[in-house]
Formats: C-alpha cells, sequence, structure tokens
C-alpha cells in the first residue's frame, strides 16, 4: 500500500525531467567549463563566481534583465555544483560540470537502447534468414542426392 505523501509515477516522472538540464543549458554549461578551464585554471572557485557566470552566460543569450534570463540563469544554479566552503579550483570545477553534463539524459539513454535493439533485430535477422538459405540449399542437395541414390539401387 503507498504512503499519501508518495510520488505518483507522472509526478515523479516529472521530477527527474525538470531534474536533467535541457539542451540549451548542456550548451551553456560546456561553454561555462571551457571559459572556466582556459582562464586561470588554477584559481580559486568561489560561490560569487559561479552567480555571475551563470548571470553572463544568460545574458549573453537573451540580453539584459529579460524574463527569458531570468529564467536561464535559474536553469544554470540549479545544475551548477554549488561552491559553498569547498577549497576547488576553476578548472576541478569545470571537471564538475562537464561530468554532468557528459552524462545522457533519461530520454538519450532510452533513444540510444531503442537504435541499440533495432539494429540488434536487423543483424539477427540477416543472420536468421542466411541461416535458412543455407538450411534450404542444404535439403535440396541432400533430396537431389537422396533421390540419384534411391534411382540407383531400383535399376
Amino acid at each position: 500500500m503507498s504512503e499519501p505523501t508518495d510520488h505518483t509515477q507522472p509526478d515523479e516522472g516529472l521530477r527527474r525531467a525538470q531534474a536533467e538540464p535541457d539542451t540549451t543549458t548542456r550548451t551553456l554549461l560546456l561553454r561555462i567549463a571551457d571559459r572556466l578551464s582556459t582562464a586561470r585554471p588554477h584559481q580559486g572557485m568561489r560561490e560569487v563566481t559561479r552567480r555571475a557566470i551563470a548571470l553572463r552566460m544568460a545574458t549573453t543569450l537573451h540580453g539584459f534583465d529579460t524574463p527569458e534570463t531570468d529564467a536561464a540563469e535559474q536553469q544554470l544554479l540549479r545544475h551548477m555544483p554549488q561552491v559553498d566552503d569547498r577549497s576547488i579550483t576553476r578548472g576541478e570545477y569545470a571537471l564538475l560540470l562537464r561530468a554532468r553534463v557528459g552524462r545522457p539524459t533519461p530520454a538519450e539513454r532510452v533513444a540510444a537502447l531503442h537504435r541499440q535493439a533495432d539494429a540488434d533485430y536487423a543483424q539477427s535477422e540477416k543472420l536468421r534468414h542466411r541461416g535458412l538459405d543455407h538450411r534450404d540449399d542444404a535439403n535440396t542437395q541432400a533430396l537431389a542426392d537422396g533421390s540419384h541414390a534411391a534411382r540407383s539401387v531400383t535399376s
């Protein structure tokens, strides 16, 4: 029996979908990672830097002080790990971003599995038909040999 506070399946799917960055956010996260790993990667990463970079990327994409800019900034901040009290360099933080973006989304994983299953099925069908063709050839040859042998015995 489920608890009244348990998420329903659609609710859980929506929560997971919202937890994954969309394509635009993934692209921006990769740009941020590139910038952090090329511009002063040995310097420390701070929370204020994380927030400033998110705002700058969102503003570059959508312009200054627009609703789209605010939404993009919030999306970036949601997917950029907080720095807090950690001692981490900009280069190390770039690796964290790349690792987060490098993971395919559930939809991409499902699509890849479907493509692989289709390819495997097509390959097995080819092999199955090839095997049937060989058996048919072998049966035809055996019949030909058998009927020739049968005529030899009766004559």
